[in-house]
């Protein structure tokens, strides 16, 4: 039997029109093997990901490319027996997203109401997108979705531009004698907004860039100055963070070292030095997450009158330490699912549906209520493009049979 990884290879020939027929034999042998749905998916999607913008390939899509499989032209196909249609329906079905739930997988022809795509077609509501709203230091404010491109504003001896491709990017134009901060730009901060419904990637006067997350501020300088460089979050922001050196007098000598940069949430400080990370710090989730994926950071718990001497907890990449009430664990991480948000994906790891529809009301800028309390308990695992129309995400879920939907406007209603 082909690993995923021998499979993804098989599949990746196969689109490039690059097989051999040894190969395509291990291919079609592979794809009449039971219970392997989920890798064929996986490596479906992975290949899909190499030929087209599109995140996810549409059912037609899908099954033009089954098709085209199990024709090929090249060999002679009535030598391999073609793929059962039973196998070939779950892949479709499962190539916008797979979801299960712990009692089973239930596909939508099983059920009574029409798909949500239907019943929702004329009121659907797009996804999520690039949106934002920068606040100046001076208190202006500049809708950044309506901005054209280029020079926004000035100030501080900053420049801040819109780029063509929507992410914001602050450069410094000068500084005071010697290279010293002038009093004006000493205390200036920006702070930068993502409503519901919208996303950003800002870089930071520092060279530091930013991708913000649906809900969420950062409040930043517009110049870094002194031994540290610290910002603000609220909600959720993955960070790679330009190493910046600095003189330091220690013990009588002058050293050069790294300058530390310290994200500061509700609850905790994220200090690094130079890394890349992920930092989930929404007020209504019940956990701080912050994982890590390159260099090292260390995360505590925020100085307050009754908390001066809180334990710093070392992380490594791979690691992400979880902040609940007054406890700080680190644990391994699931990477992909911490950071399927960059990536243009929701991913459910076993997640309740309570905390997928937080999601969900923050990307798609919707309310969500529960008919029965009963329900925000069901788990679910699956994958799906970010950047679907909401009733193909509700569509998907209500495929499980565990739940389904009403949607009035902006209020979504969560039903048995």
């Amino acid at each position: 039997m082909a690993n995923q990884q021998q499979l993804t290879a098989l599949l990746q020939k196969f689109a490039d029109d690059n097989i051999s027929k040894e190969e395509y034999t291990a291919l079609i042998s592979y794809f009449n093997l039971t219970g392997n749905d989920e890798e064929v998916l996986a490596a479906m999607d992975q290949i899909w990901k190499n030929t087209t913008a599109e995140v996810w390939h549409t059912e037609e899509e899908a099954d033009h490319f089954y098709q085209k499989l199990i024709h090929h032209q090249e060999f002679n196909t009535t030598d391999y027996p073609a793929p059962t249609r039973k196998l070939w329906y779950c892949i479709v079905v499962a190539a916008a997203v797979l979801v299960t739930l712990s009692a089973g997988l239930y596909f939508y022809t099983d059920r009574e109401l029409a798909p949500a795509s239907e019943r929702f077609a004329q009121h659907d509501l797009r996804p999520g997108g690039n949106r934002a709203i920068l606040t100046l230091s001076d208190g202006r404010t500049i809708d950044l979705s309506d901005a054209g491109n280029g020079e926004l504003a000035k100030e501080s001896g900053i420049s801040v531009t819109k780029t063509k491709t929507g992410q914001l990017v602050y450069t410094v134009n000068g500084t005071g004698k010697n290279g010293a901060q002038t009093k004006s730009n000493a205390n200036a901060y920006n702070t930068i907004t993502t409503p519901r419904g919208g996303e950003y990637k800002v870089n930071l006067p520092d060279g530091t860039t930013v991708w913000m997350n649906a809900a969420s501020s950062l409040k930043f300088p517009v110049q870094f100055n002194g031994q540290q460089r610290k910002v603000n979050l609220n909600g959720e922001a993955y960070f790679e963070v330009a190493k910046m050196m600095t003189k330091q007098v220690i013990k009588g000598k002058q050293v050069t070292a790294r300058l530390p940069f310290i994200v500061e949430t509700e609850k905790q400080d994220v200090q690094v030095l130079g890394t890349h990370f992920n930092v989930n710090a929404y007020a209504e989730e019940a956990a701080t997450k912050t994982t890590l994926l390159e260099g090292a950071i260390s995360v505590s718990l925020r100085s307050t009158p009754n908390n001066i001497h809180s334990e710093t907890y070392e992380l490594r990449p791979g690691q992400q330490a979880t902040l609940n009430g007054s406890s700080i664990k680190v644990v391994a991480a699931d990477m992909e699912e911490a950071m399927a948000w960059k990536n243009g994906l929701f991913m459910f790891s076993g997640q309740d549906l309570e905390g997928i529809m937080k999601q969900v009301e923050r990307w798609y800028d919707v309310d969500v209520v529960f008919s029965d309390n009963s329900l925000k308990t069901q788990t679910f695992k699956g994958t799906i493009s970010r950047f679907k129309k909401i009733s193909q995400l509700l569509e998907v879920l209500e495929s499980t049979g565990s739940v389904h939907f009403t949607m009035e406007g902006r209020r979504i209603m969560a039903m048995k």
